[in-house]
């Protein structure tokens, strides 16, 4: 009232200073009892590259950069050792024996008081620093250095979500074609962020490190070994007085990535997951949890000749066709015993192949020929072929050891083996069109009523 009394007298020009001046007071009293910016921590993160499996690359470019934008980070907070009051809570616990020391424990249920640390945490949005493409994404998110008394940082979560890919036509449309329970759960699922643990690492990560983004397919398939959709990144804590901590991702991967990701070691550097972990993110094979299955004995036309006259040994009447079929995955698994003529020492070899097509396409086709349990001596015969854009891929055929356990390969001294092998090596000469086609006979030969 008395400020407004002396604006109210002054002239003008007067009572513009004095407006300043009030103004100026006022925001200098705000300053002294609370800082406009308290000391923080500033944790950086840049996502260099991302890629999940059945998208092309143009849509995945699009995609992503909306899904990190909207990320936020979720910090964890816990008390000093020794600190006690709102820091800790108490609880009943039970406890059935009573134990002491040299003797034996005797049965004397009762509740003993336990105390348990409260944490704490805090939510903050992302603050995008670097957004231009073809360069990593740098995210940033500003934390208090203690959101109460006695309390500091553990560790870290992001979060970034998720159903802007399920919305993708291709998911969508993979969502319908599937059973109203197997529908429900994806609707859940698709609801879940993308979430990435931050720790602090035991030792330093060099470069940027791989993460598995733990996502699974509409259908619900895992990619056991071979995540579904992976990411880059590096992050660092930076502290009020200037110090900065490396922070990672605490899970592991396969073995077979991390081979794969050692003999491309400048991804580290660059940050671009390398072609031979984006090429693998398919399944190796489909599982029937939430897919459509069919098994059926087919008796093979000859215009199946590498299969014309087999029998599985528990389908007498023809080979075995394993049919599984999730939204545009398809997979037809053939099992029958090779034929006399590839016996060795009396003992026929079991043929099983594995074709698996996406959208029409042959994506990845596997052949074995195994001598069975106890026939360590004799070689199995392996093939595969895997195709991405069109494009053949880690083609491979040779004789391997049948136990785990030895990585000796036996002697291919017998006609058997020889044919085997020569069977292989003819499936990897075939051309991509010839394999194509054969692959699509199968699959109609499995769809077909029995």
């Amino acid at each position: 009232m008395l400020i407004q009394t002396i604006l109210f007298f002054a002239n003008p020009a007067s009572r513009a200073t004095l407006r300043r001046a009030i103004a100026t007071a006022a925001l200098l009293v705000a300053s002294s009892v609370a800082p406009l910016q308290a000391a923080s921590l500033s944790l950086e993160v840049e996502l260099a590259d991302s890629s999940i499996a059945y998208l092309d690359e143009s849509t995945q470019a699009r995609l992503w950069p909306q899904v990190w934008t909207g990320a936020e980070l979720v910090a964890y907070y816990f008390p000093s050792i020794g600190s006690k009051g709102n820091t800790h809570k108490t609880r009943p616990s039970l406890q059935l024996f009573t134990c002491m020391v040299g003797t034996v424990c005797v049965p004397a249920p009762r509740f003993e008081m336990e105390s348990l640390p409260v944490r704490r945490q805090v939510t903050v949005r992302a603050q995008v620093l670097q957004g231009s493409a073809g360069q990593p994404l740098k995210l940033r998110f500003e934390l208090p250095e203690t959101p109460a008394e006695h309390y500091s940082f553990s560790h870290a979560e992001l979060r970034a979500p998720a159903d802007v890919l399920w919305r993708e036509p291709l998911f969508t449309s993979w969502a319908r074609d599937l059973s109203w329970e197997a529908r429900r759960g994806f609707s859940k699922r698709r609801k879940q962020p993308l979430s990435i643990a931050l720790v602090f690492p035991k030792q330093d990560v060099p470069g940027y490190q791989m993460v598995d983004l733990a996502v699974r397919t509409p259908g619900g398939d895992s990619h056991p070994g071979d995540p579904m959709a992976v990411t880059t990144l590096r992050a660092n804590l930076k502290a009020p007085d200037g110090s900065v901590r490396q922070m990672a991702w605490p899970g592991h991967l396969s073995l077979d990535l991390q081979e794969r990701l050692e003999a491309s070691p400048g991804w580290t550097r660059t940050g671009r997951v390398p072609a031979t972990v984006k090429l693998n993110q398919f399944p190796w094979r489909l599982s029937s949890y939430s897919a459509k299955e069919r098994i059926s004995t087919v008796v093979m036309p000859d215009s199946t000749p590498r299969w014309y006259g087999l029998k599985h040994y528990n389908a007498p009447k023809g080979v075995l066709l394993h049919l599984t079929q999730s939204g545009p995955l398809a997979q037809v698994e053939l099992l029958a015993e090779a034929g006399a003529e590839r016996a060795i020492e009396g003992q026929v070899p079991v043929k099983r192949e594995t074709w698996l097509f996406f959208a029409g396409k042959l994506m990845r086709y596997r052949g074995q020929l195994h001598y069975g349990n106890g026939a360590e001596h004799l070689p199995d015969t392996e093939w595969r072929m895997d195709w991405s854009n069109g494009e053949r891929l880690e083609a491979s055929a040779a004789n391997v050891s049948p136990s785990s356990l030895s990585k000796q390969v036996p002697d291919c001294r017998w006609d058997g083996c020889r044919k085997n092998l020569a069977e292989a090596r003819a499936q990897l000469a075939a051309s991509d069109a010839q394999l194509q086609s054969e692959g699509e006979r199968y699959l109609q030969l499995a769809r077909e009523p029995d």
